[in-house]
């Protein structure tokens, strides 16, 4: 199961990098995206343990929480770590911070706004389980990705 969703993840990352991985591209594939949500919601169950009541009640908080996270160009955030900061110009450099700024600061506002309505069904440990879920499931996409690409 956890290597479907690996194969699954890593191919609407391969996907969405092909795509700019601009937000209203992956909207205009809402079956895709489902299916990404719906395999991240059974590993997130699987993780924090949650009986089907606290299931069905958190995932309609997480599909939108998704929704929004999605909508960021995290592209913004990685380009900053692997740029030669000598070769720009400080006009490319302001810009360049300035981007990842803009995008750090969209994931804090929406997880600080979902934080609330998470917590109205989970226990704040399992909200840091949530989103520690989440990291080893990005991680392990990127390193599946890394993988097949290195064949």
């Amino acid at each position: 199961m956890m290597k479907n969703i690996i194969i699954l993840v890593f191919f609407v990352m391969l996907f969405v990098a092909g795509l700019n991985a601009e937000a209203q591209n992956f909207d205009r594939f809402p079956r895709l995206r489902e299916r990404i949500t719906q395999a991240k919601l059974r590993e997130i169950k699987a993780s924090l343990k949650l009986d089907q009541n606290t299931f069905d009640r958190f995932s309609p908080i997480y599909n939108r929480y998704e929704h929004e996270v999605t909508s960021i160009d995290f592209r913004k955030m990685g380009r900053l770590m692997k740029v030669d900061a000598d070769s720009l110009s400080t006009s490319d450099a302001d810009e360049l911070i300035v981007n990842q700024l803009t995008a750090a600061k969209q994931l804090v506002l929406i997880r600080e706004k979902y934080y609330h309505e998470f917590r109205q069904v989970l226990a704040p440990q399992q909200i840091i389980k949530l989103y520690q879920t989440e990291a080893e499931l990005r991680k392990k996409v990127m390193q599946e990705l890394k993988r097949r690409l290195n064949r």
